[in-house]
């Protein structure tokens, strides 16, 4: 492990263990029913033949002190001190200049790829020889995509595909295939071809094209508003640490 991610493990522990000790302070622990049922559980694991109610077994599970070493408790706890933290301190909605300024700092993340609607023929790298006459009679006979697709051979995957990006097209036919598709100049109701994959050729019929584009303001404000809030409820959770830290000397071996 390096150094630099040691210390944020150590860092993560010691967040998490002001966190825990704090809802415990708070006795956080007998509020809520998802550790109860976890001591619950827990006590019925350790002996599958009690006659005890449900309330005698929480009892018991806590003087057991069950709620102190068990880390699905611990997590829930942590949890549970992190929305009370939230709750507890202003967070007001981002402004919608904020919300602008992050959208011109992450425009790149933003941009939309290229989606294409097709359906496919297919012929496996054994028939490639017979993709040009394949071709040439789709075209003669002018066939719909549904016609063409019987002189072709079977292709697992399926033969439409709706709004597939580069990325999605390269998982199910090979880069090869989304490379080619492209660099292709494309327009709805024709067809391109023969394009290669890791399978063999196929004569692509394209239903609907739509150009890579950057999303509008519009179509991602909400999102970015969800981000702001988020981010600002981490910090708010970091501060109460860091808060809660200056009453603690750390040492750090």
């Amino acid at each position: 492990m390096s150094p630099a991610l040691f210390e944020r493990f150590i860092d993560t522990e010691l967040r998490d263990e002001l966190l825990f000790r704090e809802a415990l302070n708070r006795d956080l622990q007998y509020r809520d029913a998802a550790v109860e049922q976890r001591i619950i559980r827990n006590m019925r694991f350790l002996n599958a033949n009690t006659v005890a109610s449900d309330r005698e077994l929480v009892e018991q599970g806590y003087a057991l002190r069950l709620h102190l070493t068990d880390e699905v408790i611990r997590r829930r706890l942590v949890q549970i001190m992190e929305r009370l933290i939230v709750a507890t301190r202003p967070n007001p909605a981002p402004s919608a200049e904020t919300v602008a300024t992050r959208y011109q700092q992450e425009l790149a993340s933003w941009r939309e790829p290229a989606r294409y609607t097709f359906s496919h023929v297919f012929l496996s790298t054994e028939r490639v020889a017979e993709m040009p006459a394949l071709m040439a009679q789709i075209d003669a006979e002018n066939l719909s995509p549904d016609a063409a697709r019987l002189l072709g051979a079977p292709f697992l995957s399926g033969y439409s595909f709706r709004r597939q990006s580069p990325e999605q097209m390269t998982r199910v036919f090979g880069a090869e295939f989304a490379e080619q598709v492209s660099v292709t100049e494309v327009r709805a109701g024709a067809w391109i071809g023969p394009v290669s994959s890791v399978f063999g050729q196929h004569y692509i019929y394209i239903e609907a094209f739509e150009p890579s584009r950057t999303l509008a303001l519009e179509e991602v404000s909400v999102r970015i508003e969800r981000d702001l809030v988020r981010e600002g409820e981490e910090q708010a959770v970091i501060d109460w640490v860091e808060a809660a830290m200056a009453g603690y000397e750390v040492r750090r071996s």
